[in-house]
């Protein structure tokens, strides 16, 4: 293997797949970076139990020039910190003796010590795909990861709550995820409605993790789904995820089907309120209370102080209410919502507040369980 190839290239690249390096494996080689060098450029991979990460630096004459192919799987550790440390804008790897790495970059030459590529995992596993896909605007589904990763469980013990559930039906694509304390979910049209229906849990650490890869916001990503695997496909970047068993709970007798008062605010100004309050309070523990004109924020922290935050509210429907909730829970789905205004609904006090972006062309929609106070 000879290439030559830029630092800012290849520091994409290791940034991208390092995310699904096995640290902590007692199997070494899962522990490195599988490099081939081929005639359409040079692909690095990583892969642990949970997802594996490939990423191609296509062969331009700039970006990556690949004289002669080879493959080896180095350290992965050793790799990117050094790499990101050379001062030289260009370098060179290639492979002069077996399993050896050499990287020359401008005065400066590392050698690094590799393994057999083939006894790393292959991407597809052996399995095949099957050949129904699903195909979506890349920035669309980036702001949808974004919205649903951070409401799943990161506890354990309910692994199905650690997952964000995908269900397609037809032409509408149905997410969903909760912690159970929280809840998003998203309804999407789907373009292309020749796809089979399909149930899949997918890790929602795993669909964060991509959601920081997605950056071609007028990029095309497809999904393939099988028994026990999803993969994601987009230029030069695959990321394939492991599948949670199991069945997601259902959230038809969840979500409030009448209300006794909707509001609607300001996201931002919402926002920027809450934040503030949620400084000072005890537990993280705000308290909501919506007059006539106004949405007031309380809280307090004993023998520390208290604080008291007030907002005008765009319209209001219904009676005045009162309700208390995890500020920092709340302040997640703000800033998760892509929407000048949102409105708020209550449907009692043991019932949860639904949060829905005021967009009509926004299927999405969150649920916030209140904290019993007294």
């Amino acid at each position: 293997m000879l290439v030559e190839i830029t630092k800012d290239s290849l520091m994409d690249a290791i940034q991208y797949v390092i995310k699904a390096v096995a640290a902590n494996s007692s199997i070494p080689i899962l522990q490195g970076i599988h490099i081939q060098a081929n005639a359409d450029g040079v692909t690095f991979r990583a892969s642990n139990t949970s997802m594996t990460i490939q990423s191609l630096i296509a062969q331009d004459g700039v970006s990556v020039t690949v004289h002669r192919t080879g493959a080896i799987v180095i350290p992965s550790r050793y790799f990117h910190d050094i790499i990101r440390k050379f001062n030289d804008d260009q370098l060179i790897l290639e492979i002069k003796e077996s399993m050896i790495l050499s990287i020359v970059s401008g005065h400066s030459q590392l050698r690094l010590c590799g393994m057999d590529p083939t006894e790393f995992p292959s991407f597809d596993d052996g399995e095949a795909f099957p050949s129904t896909k699903l195909r979506m605007n890349t920035a669309l589904l980036r702001s949808t990861i974004k919205q649903l990763a951070l409401v799943a469980s990161t506890s354990e013990t309910s692994p199905i709550l650690t997952g964000v559930s995908l269900e397609c039906r037809n032409d509408c694509l149905n997410l969903i995820a909760t912690d159970g304390v929280r809840l998003a979910y998203r309804a999407l049209h789907l373009e292309d409605a020749t796809h089979n229906s399909l149930n899949a849990i997918i890790p929602a650490k795993n669909l964060y993790e991509l959601s920081k890869m997605l950056n071609k916001a007028d990029d095309t990503t497809e999904i393939e789904v099988s028994n026990n695997r999803v993969k994601f496909m987009t230029t030069g970047l695959k990321v394939e995820s492991a599948l949670i068993e199991g069945t997601f709970p259902s959230i038809k007798n969840v979500i409030p089907q009448s209300y006794m008062c909707e509001i609607t605010v300001d996201t931002a100004c919402l926002l920027r309120a809450v934040e503030c309050v949620t400084v000072m309070a005890s537990a993280q523990v705000i308290r909501l209370v919506a007059n006539a004109d106004t949405l007031k924020l309380l809280s307090k922290t004993a023998d520390v102080g208290d604080i008291q935050n007030e907002i005008p509210l765009i319209e209001k429907c219904g009676e005045e209410f009162m309700v208390s909730l995890n500020g920092k829970f709340f302040i997640d789905i703000l800033r998760n919502i892509d929407c000048e205004s949102i409105r708020l609904r209550y449907a009692g006090k043991t019932s949860p507040i639904v949060v829905l972006p005021d967009d009509s062309l926004m299927s999405t929609l969150f649920l916030i369980t209140p904290v019993m106070t007294r």
